[in-house]
């Protein structure tokens, strides 16, 4: 969750990825600095140099410019920055947000039925998207959507997400978004639209259909984020009215015994 870079939750530590570590066969472990960490970047490079992970997937505030230097300096990792996300956010008043609909598209809560249905749309989605993971040589391809497919489908199993899908009027699914929630704020985790549909006002719908939703069941504030070359959905969140708060560096940091 967004919660996490902006709260500051003392000692720092990576936590280790077990989902990751099965998907890939190495050992995977994370670490997100907040936002507001005080500790310092000497602090954290010396973190990351001391993890026994095969591969450490590092977050931090790219407002810490030095941070990429002591990084790659390391003499016990191979460090390179992998992407950069930003956040957007948009709060969400009481009143539900109207949108256009488009040439009669349905929108609904996914269950259980739909496993398969969101199982081929993602393939479909993330088969090429461009992402942290693909920056790295040492990753298959076919693991990483695997993993995409994954997150796609873990909204019908935990209580604390939301799996909106579209659809056309013959029931076509060709779209989804995957919303989690923290007390009274929400976070669009995960997000497409088919390739055939796209550039036809469908995700800009769904975006608008979601925040209304969530207004009406008074969600305070929305918070999603994309790699910063993806200019087009930024487009479309800039048009519903969402501004950027953060943005956020990712470095892979490998062994250099492994």
């Amino acid at each position: 969750m967004i919660s996490d870079f902006l709260r500051s939750f003392g000692d720092l530590c990576p936590t280790h990825s077990q989902v990751e570590s099965n998907r890939f066969g190495i050992n995977v472990s994370r670490f997100n600095v907040p936002l507001e960490s005080p500790s310092s970047d000497v602090e954290i490079a010396q973190i990351c140099s001391d993890s026994p992970a095969d591969l450490l997937i590092l977050r931090y505030p790219s407002a810490r410019i030095s941070l990429s230097q002591r990084l790659v300096e390391l003499s016990t990792k191979y460090a390179f920055q992998a992407d950069t996300l930003v956040y957007f956010s948009k709060n969400l008043d009481s009143k539900i947000e109207y949108y256009q609909p488009v040439d009669g598209l349905k929108f609904s809560k996914a269950g259980a039925g739909d496993k398969s249905s969101i199982q081929s749309l993602s393939q479909e989605i993330f088969q090429d998207y461009p992402n942290h993971y693909r920056s790295n040589r040492h990753i298959e391809p076919r693991l990483i959507l695997d993993g995409y497919v994954e997150w796609a489908l873990s909204g019908l199993e935990d209580l604390t997400k939301l799996t909106v899908v579209v659809a056309t009027p013959d029931s076509k699914m060709i779209g989804f978004a995957l919303v989690s929630f923290d007390n009274e704020e929400a976070e669009i985790e995960l997000n497409g639209v088919h390739p055939d549909f796209q550039s036809r006002g469908v995700y800009s719908a769904l975006i608008r259909m979601i925040m209304g939703r969530l207004a009406d069941q008074k969600i305070k504030k929305l918070s999603i984020s994309t790699q910063v070359q993806n200019t087009r959905v930024i487009g479309a969140w800039i048009k519903a009215g969402f501004n950027l708060d953060f943005s956020l560096n990712t470095f892979h940091l490998i062994a250099r015994n492994s």
